[in-house]
C-alpha cells in the first residue's frame, strides 16, 4: 500500500467523513453525479462492481478528477478483480465481506482495502490482513453499540466507516459514537435520480456529518400537558409561554430555573401569539385577547370556520394580521383552510382544501407563508401577495419521506430553515429550503408537538402526554418543556 493512497484517502475523509456509493451507475452520467458530490464537499466515491460497466465508470472517474475526489470500487468479491482496478487508477477497494485474498492484494497494489466486517473476530482478522479502514456492514443501532465496544480494543490505527441504515439522520449519532466515517448509498444516489436532488442530498448528508454532535435535550420543566401548543417567549425573552386547550391552562415557565405558574383560560386556547403588546389566542370559532395573568378572554371576532371544524394553529404578523388555520373535528381530509384576519378583526378565508393546519410560520421579509399540513405529511409554502393581503399558489417544500412520526408545530429559525416537531416521533427536524433534513434531534418524548427559536437560536420544545398511559408519559417527561442547545 502507496502512502500516496493512504494519505488521499485519509484527507478525503477527513474533509467529509463520507463515502458515496454509486451503486447502478452508469458512464454516461457519472461525471456530472460526481461534480454535483464534490460541489457539496464529499471527497471519496466508490461505484460497485454490480453496476452497469464498472470498470469503465470507474476509469472515467478516474481520469477526469484526478487528485481532486478518491475514486474506487465496491462489492469487490474477487481478488482477480483487484489487478484490473488498480491498473485503471482506483484507490479504493470496498468489499461487501472480509475476504483475506481481497485484502491481501489490494493492499500489494497500492489501493486502500475497506473490506466489510460483522463482528470483533472478522475486524482483527481484516485488520491482521493489512486492512486499516474496516467497513461495518450491516450497522444500524446494533452495528453501532459493537462499534462503540470495539474501538477501545482495537489498534489506535484502525478505522470504521458505517454502512447500511446510515444516512443524514443519524449521521452525527455514528460519527460521534465511534465511527471514523459513514457509507451512504440510495440517500445519495439512485439510478435516474435527478442531479440536482443528488446535490441537494449531499450537502444534506455533509452539514449532517461535519456538524458537532448537539448536546442532548434538557428537560426544563413539566406541568403534565396533556398537548402542550404554541410556545411564545413573552416581551423580555425570559419567560416561555404555551398552552393546553385539552385542559385550558395557560402556562408560564421562567427560563432560567424553570420555576412554573399555571392560570385556566376562559375557553380553550389553541394558540396564541403577540399582536404588539396584547396577547392573542386562537379558540376554536373565534380570535379572542388574552390576560396573561389570569387567563380571561375577550371576544375580538367570531369567525364562520365551516361545519364540523375549528381552529388549530396560527402565527401573527408584523402588521398585526393573524394568518389561521382550521381542522375538521373528525379529521376528515380536504376541510380545513387557511383564514386571514386583518388588524382590525376582519376575516376572510384565503385557501381551502388543507387537512390538519398546524405549524403556521411568516418569513422575516414577509414574501413566504410556511404551514403544515398534518395529515398530508406535507410543509406547504404560500407567496405572500400585495404585502400580506393574500396568499398565492402554493408550493410543497417537504413530504417528510423517511422520517417518523407526522409533522405538528413548526418554527422558522435565523437562517429561515423550517424546524418541526414530530408527533409521534419523538424528535425534531431541521430543513432547508429546497426541503432537504439538514438535522435531526432525538427527545425521549414520542409526542413531541410544537417548538419556538429563543434569542440565543436554541429550541424550546413542547411535548405531549395525549394517547400515553401514566406510566410511560412519567418515564419519558411527557409534557414537558425540553431545551435543545444548538450553540
Amino acid at each position: 500500500m502507496t502512502m500516496d493512497s493512504v494519505g488521499a484517502v485519509d484527507a478525503a475523509l477527513a474533509a467529509a467523513p463520507v463515502v458515496a456509493i454509486l451503486r447502478g451507475l452508469a458512464p454516461d452520467e457519472a461525471i456530472a453525479v460526481v461534480e454535483a458530490l464534490h460541489d457539496a464537499g464529499i471527497r471519496a466515491a466508490e461505484v460497485p462492481l454490480n453496476s452497469p460497466s464498472p470498470f469503465e465508470t470507474i476509469a472515467l472517474l478516474c481520469r477526469h478528477f484526478g487528485e481532486r475526489m478518491v475514486i474506487g470500487a465496491g462489492t469487490v468479491t474477487d481478488s482477480r478483480d483487484v489487478d484490473r482496478l488498480a491498473d485503471i487508477g482506483a484507490r479504493i477497494c470496498v468489499a461487501p465481506n472480509c475476504d483475506l485474498a481481497v485484502i491481501a492484494r489490494a493492499a500489494a497494489r497500492g489501493m486502500v482495502p475497506m473490506p466489510g466486517v460483522a463482528s470483533p473476530s472478522e475486524a482483527f482478522r481484516a485488520y491482521e490482513a493489512g486492512a486499516r479502514w474496516l467497513k461495518y456492514f450491516p450497522a444500524g443501532e446494533a452495528g453501532l453499540a459493537t462499534i462503540r465496544a470495539l474501538g477501545p480494543v482495537m489498534p489506535k490505527d484502525a478505522r470504521f466507516v458505517a454502512v447500511g441504515g446510515v444516512g443524514a439522520a443519524n449521521a452525527a449519532a455514528f460519527l460521534g459514537g465511534g465511527c471514523d466515517a459513514i457509507g451512504v448509498g440510495s440517500e445519495l444516489y439512485r439510478p435516474g435520480m435527478a442531479v440536482e436532488a443528488i446535490a441537494a442530498a449531499a450537502r444534506a448528508l455533509v452539514a449532517a456529518a461535519t456538524t458537532p454532535l448537539p448536546r442532548p435535550p434538557a428537560l426544563i420543566t413539566n406541568p403534565g400537558a396533556t398537548i402542550s401548543e404554541s410556545p411564545l417567549l413573552d416581551r423580555t425573552g425570559e419567560t416561555l409561554l404555551f398552552v393546553d386547550p385539552v385542559l385550558s391552562a395557560l402556562h408560564h415557565v421562567r427560563l432560567s430555573d424553570g420555576s412554573t405558574t399555571s392560570v385556566a383560560t376562559d375557553v380553550p386556547v389553541n394558540a396564541i401569539g403577540w399582536r404588539g403588546e396584547t396577547l392573542i389566542g386562537l379558540a376554536d370559532e373565534a380570535i379572542v385577547e388574552l390576560d396573561p395573568a389570569t387567563g380571561a378572554a375577550r371576544m375580538l371576532v367570531a369567525v364562520d370556520v365551516g361545519s364540523g371544524c375549528r381552529f388549530n394553529d396560527m402565527t401573527i404578523d408584523a402588521n398585526g394580521t393573524v394568518w389561521a388555520g382550521t381542522m375538521h373535528r373528525g379529521l376528515l381530509s380536504g376541510r380545513g383552510a387557511l383564514f386571514r384576519i386583518d388588524a382590525a378583526n376582519r376575516a376572510a378565508r384565503v385557501c381551502d382544501g388543507l387537512g390538519v393546519c398546524n405549524g403556521i410560520a411568516m418569513a422575516d421579509d414577509h414574501t413566504q407563508l410556511y404551514l403544515v399540513d398534518t395529515l398530508s405529511r406535507t410543509l406547504i409554502r404560500f407567496p405572500v401577495l400585495n404585502g400580506g393581503e393574500g396568499v398565492g399558489e402554493p408550493v410543497i417544500v417537504s413530504d417528510f419521506m423517511g422520517l417518523a412520526g407526522k409533522p405538528d408545530g413548526m418554527a422558522l429559525d435565523a437562517a429561515g430553515h423550517a424546524v418541526v416537531a414530530m408527533w409521534g416521533g419523538a424528535g425534531v427536524v431541521e430543513l432547508g429550503s429546497d426541503g432537504a433534513l439538514l438535522r435531526h434531534h432525538a427527545l425521549p418524548a414520542p409526542h413531541v408537538s410544537s417548538l419556538c427559536v429563543d434569542v440565543a437560536g436554541d429550541l424550546l420544545v413542547t411535548t405531549s402526554r395525549m394517547r400515553l398511559t401514566p406510566e410511560r408519559a412519567d418515564a419519558t417527561g411527557s409534557g414537558g418543556l425540553y431545551r435543545i442547545a444548538r450553540g
